[in-house]
């Protein structure tokens, strides 16, 4: 089964929540993977089952990051506020750092977040069952079919 990190910051959260059920049918087809609290508002809010990795304030959102450079991650949805200036907050820079080295794709906010969605639920039609797919999406990058 494929492994889909979902983050956002405190202040977007409700945003993460509206996307998951939006295409619920989509999330329910992956492994969601998130940090400690933001796994139990989105379990709490939208009924789906994610496995929660560390808290963020002892670098859960790390962990995900470099969980990313296993090529184990297919996609990344984090919603980041670039206005709040929250300590709090899980830091975007290492998902954007890894996801750009290892060609994840990255949604950052809720317009990107449908198109990625789309992008997955694309994947599921086809039936893609390749667990290694960093190849794949980089191909697919380079032929301009991802969003």
């Amino acid at each position: 089964m494929y492994t889909v990190i979902v983050m956002a910051a405190q202040s977007k959260a409700q945003q993460l929540v509206g996307l998951l059920k939006k295409h619920r049918f989509v999330f329910e087809q992956y492994r969601l993977l998130s940090t400690t609290e933001m796994g139990e508002v989105l379990e709490r809010d939208t009924g789906m089952e994610v496995t929660h990795i560390f808290p963020a304030r002892i670098a859960g959102d790390l962990q995900l990051s470099g969980l990313v450079c296993t090529n184990s991650v297919l996609a990344v949805f984090f919603l980041h506020d670039p206005l709040a200036n929250d300590p709090s907050d899980a830091d975007i820079q290492p998902f954007l750092r890894s996801c750009d080295i290892n060609n994840v794709p990255l949604a950052t906010n809720v317009v990107s977040g449908d198109a990625l969605a789309a992008w997955l639920e694309r994947k599921l039609e086809a039936g893609d069952e390749d667990e290694d797919d960093a190849a794949g999406a980089e191909a697919e990058a380079e032929a301009g079919a991802l969003p």
